[in-house]
């Protein structure tokens, strides 16, 4: 199977070029648009001033929903990317986003460096993770027991020591709307993350090649032992108990009875560290796409066995002709092989 890569190699691209071209001395225009998946896409252009000073402009429609994932309304998400992109060498967070886009960075090539452009094409991984840090966060609090933390206590199975346990699970659901009619859930307890993902499918054999596909997620676990310690799947045409208060009213029923629920639950072992967070957070946030690719990579294949199934019968009846000289000579009793070919004496 193909696994989708988290950075964007045409962002790489990109500010590979104007890098080359402004240590030639002569530093390219830039005015060009990057799609990406989710309806996000991106903008590269320069100072109209400056050549050596670019910026780059991201609009993806989960920008407002991670907004909301603040219950104060502080917008953390500034501060978070700011963080993550003003210690970098050339970049700078520019004095305001671009008309019609979400968020811009101003970069310097003069200081541009190999590593600083492998991070500016996780810009969309790097957005899509601040969720995911959040509810980092309130697991740490929640793994604590801190008493000032409002909680609901439930009785849950742990896979990792075989016993139902009473645990603390946060109020908090943290939301992202990355396309009409699907979103992520992510939702902390003191033991786990739970990070659910609302998808749609809109042909009758995609529901099908779904199921079979996360089937297989279920069973490779069980047979395979060095994938044990990978996080559980559970899939299910029903919302899960986590979102049962959260979902809309108002949904049409055939959005319902096309929609399907897929559940990650992740423990700590999943996202002890920062490598292992960041690993975990970039195959989450593109398991959509790579659900959804790999169900469109199936179809094709059948598509193109099935035609080259057809052809080959088309061959073998084409070959069962007689032919047009022989029926003319009234010559019907030439004797062909199992091949169709004439018989010659």
């Amino acid at each position: 199977m193909l696994h989708l890569q988290s950075s964007n190699l045409l962002i790489q691209k990109t500010f590979t070029e104007a890098l080359e071209a402004n240590k030639s001395g002569e530093p390219l225009t830039f005015d060009r648009i990057i799609s990406d998946f989710d309806y996000t896409n991106f903008h590269v252009s320069n100072d109209p001033e400056n050549k050596t000073q670019l910026f780059l402009s991201v609009r993806t429609k989960a920008w407002n929903s991670i907004l909301n994932c603040d219950s104060n309304g502080s917008q953390g998400v500034l501060s978070y990317l700011a963080a993550k992109y003003t210690k970098l060498a050339g970049i700078t967070v520019a004095g305001g986003s671009e008309s019609g886009f979400d968020y811009t960075l101003a970069i310097d090539l003069n200081q541009l460096t190999g590593e600083t452009i492998v991070q500016l094409s996780l810009l969309k991984t790097n957005i899509m993770s601040y969720p995911f840090y959040l509810a980092f966060q309130e697991f740490a609090t929640l793994s604590t027991q801190n008493p000032t933390t409002t909680t609901v206590t439930v009785g849950r199975f742990n896979e990792e020591t075989g016993n139902v346990s009473s645990i603390d699970v946060s109020s908090t659901l943290y939301t992202i709307q990355y396309r009409d009619n699907e979103n992520m859930f992510i939702k902390p307890s003191n033991d786990r993350i739970t990070v659910i993902f609302e998808t749609f499918f809109q042909d009758e054999t995609d529901k099908v090649f779904g199921k079979v596909f996360l089937q297989e997620f279920v069973d490779a676990r069980k047979r395979n032992r060095d994938i044990q310690s990978a996080p559980q799947v559970i899939f299910s045409t029903e919302p899960p108990l986590e979102l049962q208060n959260h979902l809309p009213k108002n949904n049409e029923v055939n959005d319902e009875a096309s929609k399907r629920f897929i559940t990650f639950v992740l423990f700590p072992r999943h996202f002890a560290n920062d490598e292992l967070q960041f690993k975990t957070v970039s195959q989450l946030t593109l398991f959509r796409n790579y659900f959804h690719y790999h169900i469109k990579c199936s179809k094709a294949y059948m598509h193109s066995r099935m035609r080259y199934r057809v052809d080959t019968f088309v061959k073998v009846l084409n070959r069962a002709k007689i032919d047009e000289d022989d029926e003319e000579n009234g010559n019907t009793e030439t004797k062909r092989t199992i091949t169709g070919r004439k018989m010659v004496y």
